[in-house]
């Protein structure tokens, strides 16, 4: 490994190369959590991990998910967030989830024009945002 010199410690990483490339979760249910993230966010199997999974959309960002028998209590305010790329997706989402049932942590909010959200929970109740803004 390469050490790095203590004058170029302060020396910043270009932005640019900063990506967030997965998140990881425990379930209690591997399959409802791929049907999940599969059937709403068009999420695909990439390739197993031990006895968990790892799922990724078009964009190349990735969620792992083992199975665990306790799944983490996360503060209230904690969620995961999908930014969609038009309102007509956020909608068509919400009425996908709304007719399979799912838990809405908080209805549909929109601003025609402005932004659209909505608040979930996946079958483990982490809370997930679905939204869009026109900024």
């Amino acid at each position: 490994m390469t050490m790095i010199r203590p004058e170029n410690l302060n020396a910043s990483v270009k932005e640019s190369a900063i990506t967030l490339n997965h998140i990881h979760i425990g379930t209690k249910n591997i399959k409802a959590s791929v049907d999940f993230y599969s059937n709403f966010f068009g999420f695909r199997k990439k390739f197993d991990h031990g006895s968990g999974v790892f799922l990724e959309n078009q964009s190349g960002f990735l969620i792992a998910i083992d199975p665990v028998d306790d799944v983490p209590q996360f503060p209230q305010w904690f969620h995961i967030g999908f930014c969609l790329s038009s309102e007509l997706e956020v909608q068509i989402i919400y009425q996908k989830v709304s007719q399979n049932n799912v838990k809405f942590a908080r209805e549909i909010i929109r601003q025609e024009g402005e932004f659209a959200s909505f608040f979930i929970y996946d079958p483990d109740g982490y809370k997930i945002e679905v939204s869009w803004h026109k900024e």
